[in-house]
């Protein structure tokens, strides 16, 4: 019996009983502490905190604050001013183009009124000089005398040379040599010389 109390497997199962006894007896004893009945439960409610207010305010927050106020009403003028700007150019631009589209209708007109002026012209002068070309050189620089000298130039360039060489020397010769009609005769020729059907 000595021998079986003192071995060590005896003592290893006295030790479990032991213990599993006093577990078991905490456990009877704290029941209901542990497992209470549905009556004596309380049931804690988690209050929501109640939400920050930061009333920190100083000065230059304040200042800042207007600033930027004052800076928002700023651009929203400035860009009101630029959309009322941005209307006003449409409109001009509009305006401009037509004023280009009219201008470019009358010259267009005025163009085609000149070229047929200029063929009026050059058929007028062909008459005058083929009319000319049939009187006495002097008759004709009697009449020249009347004119101005582009108009001279511009009849003398459609008559033939010949008739030309005669109407130059009668201003040359006529009154016995006036110094004037001489300077005239001399400067038409001239300016015959340099003249072209483009000057019509």
């Amino acid at each position: 019996m000595t021998r079986l109390l003192s071995a060590p497997w005896f003592l290893a199962v006295m030790a479990l009983l032991i213990m599993l006894g006093t577990q078991f007896a905490a456990f009877k004893l704290y029941w209901h502490e542990l497992f209470p009945s549905a009556d004596k439960v309380v049931v804690i409610k988690r209050e929501e905190p109640a939400p920050l207010h930061w009333g920190f305010s100083s000065d230059e927050i304040l200042r800042l604050k207007e600033e930027l106020e004052t800076r928002l009403l700023d651009l929203e003028a400035k860009e009101r001013e630029l959309e009322e700007y941005e209307a006003r150019l449409k409109v001009d631009r509009a305006e401009i183009d037509d004023i280009k589209i009219n201008v470019q209708t009358m010259r267009d007109g005025l163009l085609g009124d000149i070229i047929r002026l200029e063929e009026t012209e050059k058929k007028n002068l062909k008459t005058l000089a083929k009319t000319y070309g049939f009187l006495e050189p002097a008759a004709t620089v009697s009449i020249f005398k009347e004119l101005d000298d582009p108009t001279v130039v511009k009849i003398l360039y459609y008559m033939k040379q010949e008739t030309v060489g005669g109407i130059l020397q009668e201003m040359a010769v006529q009154n016995g040599g006036d110094p004037e009609q001489i300077q005239r005769a001399a400067r038409l020729s001239d300016l015959l010389r340099l003249f072209s059907e483009e000057n019509v």
